[in-house]
């Protein structure tokens, strides 16, 4: 159900900005701090390695063929398959428009920090929860 929420959230803020703000433009939201940016990646996650767009495509199959196996095959809690639905939604939700249109609508623009989408911080928080979540229950020598 993450995941899905995640795919849903993550196509119609993209359908939106599309719709709303002319690409390459930028609708300011809170002065010089946080605007909403029109622009297309081909590459990974904050515009990482923008030359890689059908690596970055086969990377997101393959992540999400190896959750949908590992979850199948692991007996665990609705945290962790929350954290794992965050990942699984925020590539799928990226993968999908990477098949469809090639790139990725970015539009989320902290101007101290790359522009990103409603996927890409799923992805983020996601991982970021796992690695905590492990090294919470990771025991002490």
């Amino acid at each position: 159900m993450v995941a899905a929420a995640v795919f849903v959230l993550d196509r119609v803020t993209k359908s939106i900005v599309a719709a709303q703000v002319p690409y390459g433009s930028e609708v300011s939201v809170i002065d010089h701090v946080v605007g909403i940016t029109n622009v297309h990646n081909s590459g990974a996650a904050f515009g990482i390695a923008p030359a890689g767009a059908g690596l970055f495509l086969v990377a997101s199959v393959a992540v999400a063929i190896g959750l949908a196996v590992y979850v199948f095959r692991t007996t665990g809690n609705e945290l962790m398959y929350g954290v794992l639905g965050l990942i699984m939604g925020g590539t799928i939700g990226n993968g999908y428009e990477r098949l469809v249109n090639g790139t990725v609508t970015d539009f989320i623009n902290f101007h101290f920090w790359p522009v990103f989408n409603v996927a890409d911080s799923a992805v983020s928080i996601g991982v970021v929860l796992m690695i905590a979540g492990y090294v919470i229950r990771r025991p002490t020598a």
